[in-house]
Protein backbone atom coordinates (compact mmCIF):
# COMPACT_ATOMS: atom_id res chain seq x y z
CA UNK A 1 0.00 0.00 0.00
CA UNK A 2 1.37 3.43 -0.98
CA UNK A 3 2.33 5.52 2.04
CA UNK A 4 0.44 8.81 2.20
CA UNK A 5 2.66 11.89 2.29
CA UNK A 6 2.50 13.83 5.53
CA UNK A 7 0.73 17.16 5.21
CA UNK A 8 3.08 20.13 5.71
CA UNK A 9 1.92 22.55 8.38
CA UNK A 10 2.85 26.17 9.11
CA UNK A 11 4.70 24.89 12.17
CA UNK A 12 6.99 22.77 9.95
CA UNK A 13 7.89 25.76 7.80
CA UNK A 14 8.46 27.95 10.87
CA UNK A 15 10.96 25.47 12.33
CA UNK A 16 12.90 25.25 9.07
CA UNK A 17 12.88 29.03 8.57
CA UNK A 18 13.76 29.83 12.18
CA UNK A 19 10.79 32.17 12.61
CA UNK A 20 7.44 32.14 14.40
CA UNK A 21 4.30 30.48 13.03
CA UNK A 22 2.70 33.92 12.95
CA UNK A 23 5.50 35.24 10.71
CA UNK A 24 5.05 32.29 8.34
CA UNK A 25 1.30 32.88 8.23
CA UNK A 26 1.70 36.58 7.49
CA UNK A 27 4.36 35.94 4.83
CA UNK A 28 2.14 33.43 3.03
CA UNK A 29 -0.73 35.92 3.11
CA UNK A 30 1.40 38.69 1.53
CA UNK A 31 1.33 40.96 4.56
CA UNK A 32 3.50 44.04 4.02
CA UNK A 33 5.05 44.02 7.51
CA UNK A 34 7.17 40.95 6.70
CA UNK A 35 10.68 41.69 5.44
CA UNK A 36 10.95 40.77 1.74
CA UNK A 37 14.08 38.66 2.27
CA UNK A 38 12.33 36.68 5.03
CA UNK A 39 9.19 36.39 2.92
CA UNK A 40 11.09 34.96 -0.04
CA UNK A 41 12.87 32.44 2.21
CA UNK A 42 9.54 31.29 3.67
CA UNK A 43 7.93 30.97 0.22
CA UNK A 44 10.89 28.97 -1.07
CA UNK A 45 10.75 26.63 1.93
CA UNK A 46 6.99 26.22 1.58
CA UNK A 47 7.42 25.19 -2.04
CA UNK A 48 10.34 22.89 -1.25
CA UNK A 49 8.48 21.14 1.57
CA UNK A 50 5.36 20.70 -0.55
CA UNK A 51 3.08 22.99 1.41
CA UNK A 52 -0.41 23.16 -0.13
CA UNK A 53 -1.78 26.69 -0.07
CA UNK A 54 -5.46 27.13 0.80
CA UNK A 55 -7.13 28.62 -2.27
CA UNK A 56 -7.79 31.93 -0.55
CA UNK A 57 -4.18 32.41 0.56
CA UNK A 58 -2.16 31.64 -2.57
CA UNK A 59 0.43 34.46 -2.52
CA UNK A 60 0.35 36.85 -5.42
CA UNK A 61 3.53 37.51 -7.35
CA UNK A 62 5.02 40.71 -5.97
CA UNK A 63 6.60 43.19 -8.36
CA UNK A 64 10.05 43.80 -6.94
CA UNK A 65 11.33 47.37 -6.73
CA UNK A 66 15.06 47.80 -7.29
CA UNK A 67 16.88 51.02 -6.45
CA UNK A 68 19.72 52.02 -8.78
CA UNK A 69 22.26 54.63 -7.67
CA UNK A 70 24.65 55.97 -10.29
CA UNK A 71 27.15 58.80 -10.20
CA UNK A 72 26.67 60.82 -13.37
CA UNK A 73 23.95 60.33 -15.99
CA UNK A 74 25.87 62.66 -18.34
CA UNK A 75 28.64 60.07 -18.66
CA UNK A 76 27.85 57.61 -21.52
CA UNK A 77 29.42 54.86 -19.39
CA UNK A 78 26.32 54.89 -17.19
CA UNK A 79 23.97 54.66 -20.14
CA UNK A 80 25.54 51.26 -20.89
CA UNK A 81 25.26 50.34 -17.21
CA UNK A 82 21.54 51.12 -17.21
CA UNK A 83 21.06 49.16 -20.44
CA UNK A 84 22.61 46.06 -18.86
CA UNK A 85 20.61 46.40 -15.63
CA UNK A 86 17.34 46.98 -17.46
CA UNK A 87 17.72 43.79 -19.51
CA UNK A 88 17.79 41.69 -16.31
CA UNK A 89 15.05 43.66 -14.55
CA UNK A 90 12.84 43.10 -17.57
CA UNK A 91 13.36 39.33 -17.33
CA UNK A 92 12.26 39.41 -13.68
CA UNK A 93 9.35 41.77 -14.37
CA UNK A 94 10.78 44.13 -11.76
CA UNK A 95 10.61 47.90 -11.70
CA UNK A 96 13.53 50.14 -10.89
CA UNK A 97 13.86 53.50 -9.17
CA UNK A 98 16.77 55.39 -10.64
CA UNK A 99 18.68 58.12 -8.79
CA UNK A 100 21.84 60.05 -9.71
CA UNK A 101 24.19 61.62 -7.14
CA UNK A 102 26.17 63.82 -9.57
CA UNK A 103 29.26 63.16 -7.42
CA UNK A 104 27.75 64.87 -4.34
CA UNK A 105 28.11 63.22 -0.92
CA UNK A 106 25.05 65.03 0.47
CA UNK A 107 22.95 63.72 -2.39
CA UNK A 108 24.19 60.17 -1.77
CA UNK A 109 22.89 60.43 1.80
CA UNK A 110 19.53 61.78 0.63
CA UNK A 111 19.19 59.05 -2.00
CA UNK A 112 19.84 56.26 0.51
CA UNK A 113 17.20 57.75 2.82
CA UNK A 114 14.79 57.96 -0.13
CA UNK A 115 15.37 54.32 -1.10
CA UNK A 116 14.72 53.27 2.49
CA UNK A 117 11.52 55.32 2.56
CA UNK A 118 10.39 53.71 -0.69
CA UNK A 119 11.06 50.25 0.83
CA UNK A 120 13.00 49.00 -2.18
CA UNK A 121 13.69 45.26 -2.23
CA UNK A 122 17.31 45.60 -3.35
CA UNK A 123 19.95 48.06 -4.48
CA UNK A 124 22.46 48.27 -7.31
CA UNK A 125 25.13 50.86 -6.57
CA UNK A 126 27.90 52.20 -8.81
CA UNK A 127 30.80 54.41 -7.70
CA UNK A 128 30.18 56.63 -4.67
CA UNK A 129 31.99 59.62 -3.19
CA UNK A 130 31.99 58.45 0.43
CA UNK A 131 32.26 54.64 0.36
CA UNK A 132 32.58 54.13 4.12
CA UNK A 133 29.46 56.14 4.93
CA UNK A 134 27.44 54.43 2.19
CA UNK A 135 28.53 50.96 3.32
CA UNK A 136 27.75 51.69 6.98
CA UNK A 137 24.31 53.02 6.03
CA UNK A 138 23.51 50.03 3.83
CA UNK A 139 24.47 47.60 6.58
CA UNK A 140 22.21 49.48 9.00
CA UNK A 141 19.30 49.50 6.52
CA UNK A 142 19.77 45.76 5.81
CA UNK A 143 18.81 46.08 2.14
CA UNK A 144 20.28 43.45 -0.24
CA UNK A 145 22.91 45.35 -2.25
CA UNK A 146 25.35 44.62 -5.06
CA UNK A 147 28.02 47.07 -6.18
CA UNK A 148 29.20 47.37 -9.76
CA UNK A 149 32.42 49.01 -10.92
CA UNK A 150 33.24 49.64 -7.26
CA UNK A 151 35.39 47.33 -5.19
CA UNK A 152 36.00 47.37 -1.43
CA UNK A 153 38.92 45.67 0.30
CA UNK A 154 37.85 46.10 3.93
CA UNK A 155 34.17 45.17 3.58
CA UNK A 156 32.49 41.88 2.75
CA UNK A 157 30.08 42.96 0.02
CA UNK A 158 28.94 41.63 -3.34
CA UNK A 159 30.55 43.39 -6.27
CA UNK A 160 31.23 43.00 -9.99
CA UNK A 161 34.11 44.97 -11.52
CA UNK A 162 36.57 44.90 -14.37
CA UNK A 163 40.28 44.37 -13.66
CA UNK A 164 41.32 48.03 -13.51
CA UNK A 165 44.95 47.22 -12.74
CA UNK A 166 45.26 44.91 -15.75
CA UNK A 167 43.49 47.40 -18.02
CA UNK A 168 45.83 50.24 -17.04
CA UNK A 169 48.84 47.96 -17.35
CA UNK A 170 47.99 47.00 -20.94
CA UNK A 171 47.19 50.62 -21.86
CA UNK A 172 50.55 51.87 -20.61
CA UNK A 173 52.45 48.90 -22.05
CA UNK A 174 50.92 49.69 -25.45
CA UNK A 175 52.39 53.21 -25.31
CA UNK A 176 55.76 51.92 -24.13
CA UNK A 177 55.91 49.45 -27.03
CA UNK A 178 55.43 52.40 -29.37
CA UNK A 179 58.59 53.96 -27.93
CA UNK A 180 57.00 56.42 -25.50
CA UNK A 181 58.79 57.08 -22.22
CA UNK A 182 57.30 60.49 -21.31
CA UNK A 183 53.82 59.16 -20.56
CA UNK A 184 51.46 61.33 -18.52
CA UNK A 185 48.53 59.96 -16.54
CA UNK A 186 45.34 61.92 -15.92
CA UNK A 187 43.62 60.14 -13.02
CA UNK A 188 40.00 60.12 -11.85
CA UNK A 189 38.29 60.83 -8.54
CA UNK A 190 40.40 59.93 -5.53
CA UNK A 191 37.41 58.36 -3.75
CA UNK A 192 37.16 55.59 -6.34
CA UNK A 193 38.94 52.26 -6.06
CA UNK A 194 39.30 52.18 -9.85
CA UNK A 195 41.33 55.41 -9.79
CA UNK A 196 43.94 53.88 -7.51
CA UNK A 197 44.01 50.58 -9.38
CA UNK A 198 44.54 52.31 -12.74
CA UNK A 199 47.30 54.46 -11.29
CA UNK A 200 48.88 51.32 -9.86
CA UNK A 201 48.72 49.60 -13.26
CA UNK A 202 50.27 52.65 -14.94
CA UNK A 203 53.13 52.71 -12.43
CA UNK A 204 53.69 48.95 -12.73
CA UNK A 205 54.02 49.13 -16.51
CA UNK A 206 56.60 51.92 -16.25
CA UNK A 207 58.53 50.06 -13.56
CA UNK A 208 58.60 46.82 -15.57
CA UNK A 209 60.01 48.78 -18.52
CA UNK A 210 62.68 50.41 -16.36
CA UNK A 211 61.08 53.86 -16.67
CA UNK A 212 60.96 56.01 -13.55
CA UNK A 213 57.58 57.52 -12.69
CA UNK A 214 57.73 61.29 -13.08
CA UNK A 215 55.23 62.81 -10.65
CA UNK A 216 55.25 66.00 -12.72
CA UNK A 217 53.37 64.02 -15.38
CA UNK A 218 50.56 63.01 -13.00
CA UNK A 219 47.27 64.90 -12.66
CA UNK A 220 44.02 64.12 -10.80
CA UNK A 221 40.58 65.06 -12.08
CA UNK A 222 36.89 64.44 -11.42
CA UNK A 223 36.04 62.13 -14.37
CA UNK A 224 34.51 64.94 -16.47
CA UNK A 225 35.27 66.42 -19.91
CA UNK A 226 36.16 69.76 -18.32
CA UNK A 227 38.75 68.25 -15.99
CA UNK A 228 40.31 66.35 -18.90
CA UNK A 229 40.57 69.63 -20.80
CA UNK A 230 42.09 71.72 -17.99
CA UNK A 231 44.48 69.01 -16.81
CA UNK A 232 45.82 68.34 -20.31
CA UNK A 233 46.17 72.10 -20.81
CA UNK A 234 48.16 72.27 -17.58
CA UNK A 235 50.41 69.40 -18.69
CA UNK A 236 51.10 71.06 -22.03
CA UNK A 237 52.03 74.34 -20.34
CA UNK A 238 54.46 72.71 -17.90
CA UNK A 239 58.19 72.49 -18.49
CA UNK A 240 58.02 68.67 -18.56
CA UNK A 241 57.32 67.55 -22.14
CA UNK A 242 55.11 64.53 -22.78
CA UNK A 243 54.70 62.39 -25.87
CA UNK A 244 51.72 60.34 -24.68
CA UNK A 245 48.99 60.18 -22.05
CA UNK A 246 46.91 57.46 -20.46
CA UNK A 247 43.64 59.06 -19.37
CA UNK A 248 41.32 57.68 -16.66
CA UNK A 249 38.22 57.51 -18.88
CA UNK A 250 37.07 58.23 -22.42
CA UNK A 251 35.01 61.24 -21.37
CA UNK A 252 38.11 62.99 -20.04
CA UNK A 253 39.95 62.25 -23.29
CA UNK A 254 37.41 64.43 -25.12
CA UNK A 255 38.59 67.39 -23.06
CA UNK A 256 42.22 66.36 -23.52
CA UNK A 257 41.76 66.26 -27.31
CA UNK A 258 40.43 69.82 -27.27
CA UNK A 259 43.38 71.09 -25.20
CA UNK A 260 45.85 69.44 -27.59
CA UNK A 261 44.09 70.96 -30.60
CA UNK A 262 44.11 74.44 -29.02
CA UNK A 263 47.86 74.08 -28.46
CA UNK A 264 48.15 73.48 -32.21
CA UNK A 265 49.37 69.94 -31.63
CA UNK A 266 48.03 66.79 -33.24
CA UNK A 267 46.87 63.38 -32.04
CA UNK A 268 48.73 61.07 -32.53
CA UNK A 269 51.51 62.80 -34.51
CA UNK A 270 52.57 64.89 -31.49
CA UNK A 271 50.81 63.19 -28.58
CA UNK A 272 49.37 59.69 -28.38
CA UNK A 273 46.27 59.17 -26.22
CA UNK A 274 44.78 56.06 -24.61
CA UNK A 275 41.43 56.21 -22.80
CA UNK A 276 39.42 53.76 -20.70
CA UNK A 277 35.87 52.33 -21.00
CA UNK A 278 35.37 52.17 -24.78
CA UNK A 279 32.14 54.17 -24.65
CA UNK A 280 29.75 53.90 -27.58
CA UNK A 281 31.20 56.76 -29.63
CA UNK A 282 34.92 56.18 -28.83
CA UNK A 283 35.41 54.95 -32.39
CA UNK A 284 33.76 58.10 -33.78
CA UNK A 285 36.10 60.74 -32.33
CA UNK A 286 37.79 62.98 -34.94
CA UNK A 287 40.72 60.66 -34.30
CA UNK A 288 39.19 57.28 -33.33
CA UNK A 289 40.25 56.54 -29.76
CA UNK A 290 42.55 53.74 -28.64
CA UNK A 291 41.01 52.70 -25.34
CA UNK A 292 40.62 49.92 -22.81
CA UNK A 293 37.34 48.14 -23.41
CA UNK A 294 35.64 47.06 -20.22
CA UNK A 295 32.56 44.83 -20.52
CA UNK A 296 30.20 47.42 -19.07
CA UNK A 297 26.91 45.71 -19.90
CA UNK A 298 28.14 42.31 -18.74
CA UNK A 299 29.21 43.85 -15.42
CA UNK A 300 25.75 45.40 -15.01
CA UNK A 301 23.91 42.20 -15.97
CA UNK A 302 25.94 40.03 -13.60
CA UNK A 303 25.43 42.47 -10.73
CA UNK A 304 21.66 42.45 -11.32
CA UNK A 305 21.58 38.64 -11.53
CA UNK A 306 23.42 38.34 -8.20
CA UNK A 307 20.99 40.79 -6.59
CA UNK A 308 17.92 38.84 -7.72
CA UNK A 309 19.48 35.62 -6.43
CA UNK A 310 20.05 37.27 -3.03
CA UNK A 311 16.45 38.45 -2.91
CA UNK A 312 15.03 35.15 -4.20
CA UNK A 313 16.83 32.87 -1.75
CA UNK A 314 16.87 35.20 1.22
CA UNK A 315 19.88 33.24 2.41
CA UNK A 316 23.09 34.49 3.98
CA UNK A 317 26.16 33.39 2.04
CA UNK A 318 29.71 34.51 1.37
CA UNK A 319 29.64 37.67 -0.79
CA UNK A 320 30.52 37.20 -4.44
CA UNK A 321 33.52 39.06 -5.86
CA UNK A 322 33.55 38.93 -9.66
CA UNK A 323 36.40 40.52 -11.62
CA UNK A 324 36.05 40.57 -15.41
CA UNK A 325 38.96 40.97 -17.82
CA UNK A 326 39.19 44.08 -20.02
CA UNK A 327 40.88 44.26 -23.42
CA UNK A 328 42.73 46.92 -25.36
CA UNK A 329 40.99 48.28 -28.45
CA UNK A 330 43.63 49.86 -30.70
CA UNK A 331 42.42 52.60 -33.04
CA UNK A 332 44.07 55.73 -34.46
CA UNK A 333 44.93 57.88 -31.41
CA UNK A 334 48.27 56.15 -30.76
CA UNK A 335 51.36 55.89 -32.92
CA UNK A 336 55.14 55.48 -32.73
CA UNK A 337 56.80 58.13 -30.58
CA UNK A 338 58.25 60.81 -32.90
CA UNK A 339 61.37 61.08 -30.69
CA UNK A 340 62.10 57.33 -30.66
Amino acid sequence: MKKQRKQVRLHDIAIKAGVSVNTVSRALRDKSDVNEVTRQRILNLAQKLGYVFPESTVPSRKTLAIGVLIQDILNPFYARVMQGIESILWQHQAKFIFQCSYRQESKERDILAFFNQEAVDGLLVTSVMNPEYVLDQLQALNIPTVFLSQRFERYDVDYVVNDNFEGALMATEHLIKLGHTRIAHIAGLDSQFSTHERLRGYRAALEQAGIATDNHLLRSGDNTIDSGYYLMKDLLQSERPLSAAFVYNDLMTLGAFRAIKEAELRVPADISIVGYDDILFAGFFDVPLTTVHQPIQEIARKAAEILFEKIRTGLEYAPQSIVLTPRLTVRSSTSICPQS
